[in-house]
């Protein structure tokens, strides 16, 4: 994210992840690489009860449409990310749609930010590792529909995404 920030001025990104502890994570990740209050914003939903870290308070104001809509990088849970249909951020507004832990998110879970805020010139990238953790799912009816696999395995499965003979992702 960083290296698409640094080359393009007109890159705007949303950052999502299935969990609020990965994206308080990634918040801090990112004011350490240098972005600011101008750049990066984390969007909370209204409802979380767990503490915000302090160092990711201060990327949480909530701010007015216009001031959301001009930040480089808006960084929320992939559910919280339909919270931004309530600021009216037209779909194809960010150029890229980032989904990072996506080995870990649900695909319904996933779907959101994508589906919500993607258009035909939005570039959409799943980050992550599906040999490590996978969805927690706990209904065996979900399960049985298949959604103990995420949205990034279910692509790897359907093509061949990633080399490991060469190392190289395809696209």
């Amino acid at each position: 994210m960083i290296q698409l920030i640094r080359r393009d001025a007109n890159v705007k990104i949303l950052a999502c992840t299935p969990s609020n502890a990965a994206a308080d994570l990634l918040v801090e990740r990112l004011a350490a690489a240098g972005l600011d209050f101008e750049q990066l914003y984390r969007l909370n939903a209204f409802s979380r009860e767990e503490h915000i870290p302090d160092d990711v308070q201060q990327f949480s104001v909530i701010p007015k449409r216009e001031e959301l809509l001009a930040f480089r990088v808006v960084l929320s849970t992939c559910s919280s990310a339909g919270m931004l249909k309530v600021f009216n951020v037209p779909v194809g507004h960010f150029s890229h749609i980032v989904v990072d832990e996506a080995a870990q998110a649900e695909e319904p879970l996933a779907m959101i930010p994508i589906l919500a805020f993607s258009d035909a010139n939005t570039n959409i990238i799943l980050a992550g590792d599906p040999h490590q953790l996978r969805p927690v799912i706990k209904s065996p009816t979900a399960s049985k529909y298949g959604l103990r696999k995420s949205y990034l395995e279910r692509l790897m499965d359907m093509r061949e995404v990633y080399g490991l003979d060469t190392q190289v992702g395809r696209t």
